[in-house]
């Protein structure tokens, strides 16, 4: 689901760009069109949720809770096996979601629809809001453009809720950069537990083992995470060179 949502994002703020004929809003609205390709690197699983509870599609509803203590007091009782779903925390409604890197919950405000392309954050800028605001309105006629637009604007509002800001701008400065890696381990048996403990591990990003560096891939057959380490280019040069010798 999550690599339709994000062709549908990438189509809306790409026909608003060609409409616009601006290069001054083009550039405007690169963050809100670079925000769908983020999300690929593992953050596809929560803003799944965030956008299913924004939109009202079912999700299940976790419980009301006054204050931010009694929402902590269940969550200890509950987390085990983590759940999934909505909660109503005093006046706001939240998704639960989970740190790509440590597993544990992340309680992620969902904004209302009027603030909908109002993100806040780094990416709150004045230029962008208006950037936003033209491509809704050149966008109006085409509700199929629309929804990405609205998808691209709640997934700038989900990098700031889960308190993403700070990569999301290290990735738009360095697009053309592999993203460090996850997390660092000493060894491969320290690796292994992190992923046995993560409630949902991010599947394809990598983490540094000692000189290594793993990929968190899923084998569906069996569904489990395991760690794969792909072969360097000059590693595969040297097999070839083997197999044209051997011949």
């Amino acid at each position: 689901m999550i690599r339709d949502e994000v062709d549908r994002m990438v189509r809306a703020i790409r026909e608003a760009q060609d409409r616009l004929a601006s290069p001054e809003m083009t550039e405007a609205l690169l963050p809100a069109l670079n925000v769908a390709y983020f999300l690929l690197d593992g953050h596809g699983p929560n803003f799944e949720d965030y956008l299913a509870a924004f939109r009202g599609t079912s999700l299940p509803f976790l419980g009301s809770f006054s204050n931010g203590e009694e929402f902590d007091a269940w969550l200890k009782a509950h987390f085990v096996p983590p759940p999934t779903g909505t909660v109503q925390l005093a006046e706001e409604r939240c998704t639960l979601g989970y740190s790509r890197s440590s597993g544990h919950p992340l309680l992620l405000r969902l904004p209302p629809v009027e603030d909908l392309r109002r993100p806040g954050g780094v990416e709150g800028e004045n230029r962008l809001w208006l950037a936003l605001d033209k491509a809704h309105a050149v966008l109006s006629s085409s509700s199929e453009d629309l929804e990405g637009l609205h998808s691209a604007a709640l997934a700038l509002h989900f990098i700031h809720e889960a308190g993403c800001a700070r990569d999301f701008a290290r990735f738009l400065t360095h697009l053309d950069e592999p993203l460090p890696p996850l997390c660092s381990f000493a060894t491969r048996e320290e690796a292994e537990a992190w992923l046995r403990k993560h409630p949902s591990p991010p599947n394809g990003a990598s983490v540094q083992v000692g000189e290594e560096v793993l990929t968190v891939g899923h084998q569906r057959e069996r569904d489990q995470r395991l760690l794969v380490r792909f072969p360097k280019l000059e590693e595969l040069d040297d097999v070839t060179d083997e197999e044209f010798e051997e011949k």
